[in-house]
């Protein structure tokens, strides 16, 4: 019985890897993923992107404006160890981030797009991180 439980813990212990017991979510370059707020995605121990927040500063659904607004997202960058927060515009006015050592990352879509869309837990952004 002793053996039973021991082999049992080991396997658990050896069936998870690192990123899994950070709750890290693996990425890749060049591959388009799907980002929630407060998840980290991880390309490695030395690189990850977090969403702390998304902040719906577009035009109010009610009031005409002369610009749509945008989507901000608040993310922390762990570029190659060092450790950068940003605040990212959705808008293709927007200026983007710069590039880390070796890779860019790209908006590519949100879900929700509403004007009146601001519950954290329902935003599902769309990422690459392209390899320079």
């Amino acid at each position: 019985m002793k053996m039973y439980v021991l082999l049992v813990i080991m396997s658990v212990a050896l069936g998870c890897n690192k990123q899994e017991a950070n709750n890290c979510i693996d990425i890749q370059y060049n591959k388009n993923f799907v980002a929630e707020v407060g998840k980290q995605y991880c390309l490695d121990q030395d690189n990850y992107i977090f969403i702390k927040e998304v902040q719906n500063s577009l035009c109010p659904c009610d009031v005409e404006c002369f610009w749509e607004g945008e989507y901000i997202l608040k993310m922390s960058v762990l570029a190659n160890g060092k450790l950068f927060d940003y605040d990212f515009g959705t808008s293709n006015s927007t200026p983007d981030l710069p590039l880390f050592d070796n890779f860019k990352i790209n908006f590519v879509s949100i879900t929700p797009n509403s004007c009146d869309s601001n519950v954290q837990k329902d935003y599902r952004v769309t990422l690459v991180l392209k390899k320079e």
